[in-house]
């Protein structure tokens, strides 16, 4: 009789990103910076700045980290935790084709690793520069500030980056302005839902990019899977909502799982101010 090998079980909490203590794992999370404009509401990411062990901008993103700081007033020099500066950036890397003059002597004390590879987009090559200090550190969590709109390409090679960089010990989860994206891998998850989030119906996705799920069975949203065969060109779940707090994920292959995390009119406030 064949020895039949339980599915790996995983357990998320996305609040500790968008609602709660903003900080991941014991160890601590890493910051990196895309080269995207920061639609993020400023407070959240001044908190998951503070909280990371490490700190970095990919390429033109270092613009935007600069544009940033400028905005908010903030002194990055300083290592002061005072309400004023702001932890340092830790690392820039990339090719080095978008950063900008004003950028580099902004930053001129800041260490560059220039990764000239043209095999793969810049945030793959600075998650690869980062897997030596995770490991030494033990932190597994990456928190990425990206964009969703524009560039189509681009958001897709954002995904792509989540399927090349997988691995046990390393979570990479997409920060939007309004939403927050993560690799499900195969296996049993469970992710508890913010409250606030449950009660206000919030959308919430399941998308299989780029191969098919087989047989992917869910509870806890308000539109369930049993045994679902899931495909582009055959069913995804798309502006899904929950019926409670805990949903669990059963799947055979790898989905794309994106939930609704920020109110759009309270990002604008809040980026108004």
């Amino acid at each position: 009789m064949d020895h039949i090998i339980p599915p790996k079980e995983y357990h998320w909490q996305p609040g500790n990103l968008i609602s709660q203590n903003f900080k991941l794992g014991n160890n601590g999370h890493i910051c990196v910076v895309l080269n995207r404009r920061i639609q993020v509401p400023s407070h959240v990411v001044k908190l998951l700045w503070k909280n990371a062990t490490v700190r970095c901008a990919v390429d033109g993103g270092s613009n935007h980290w600069r544009d940033f700081v400028l905005a908010e007033g903030i002194n990055s020099s300083s290592k002061s935790t005072s309400a004023t500066s702001l932890e340092p950036l830790d690392v820039i890397t990339g090719d080095f084709d978008s950063i900008t003059e004003e950028t580099v002597e902004f930053f001129k004390t800041t260490p560059k690793i220039h990764t000239p590879d043209q095999d793969a987009t810049d945030f793959t090559k600075a998650l690869n520069v980062l897997q030596p200090v995770m490991t030494q550190r033990k932190v597994q969590d990456v928190v990425v500030f990206h964009d969703c709109s524009g560039r189509l390409d681009q958001v897709m090679a954002n995904l792509n980056t989540l399927y090349k960089v997988q691995k046990e010990n390393c979570n990479v989860y997409l920060l939007s302005g309004n939403s927050v994206t993560w690799l499900l891998r195969p296996g049993k998850h469970t992710i508890q839902v913010p409250l606030d989030l449950v009660t206000s119906q919030r959308w919430c996705s399941l998308m299989p990019v780029g191969a098919s799920a087989h047989n992917v069975t869910t509870t806890g949203l308000k539109w369930n899977l049993y045994h679902a065969h899931m495909e582009f060109g055959g069913m995804v779940s798309t502006s899904n909502t929950y019926s409670t707090e805990f949903v669990q994920i059963e799947t055979d292959s790898n989905l794309i799982w994106s939930m609704g995390a920020y109110d759009f009119e309270e990002k604008v406030r809040l980026t108004a101010k």
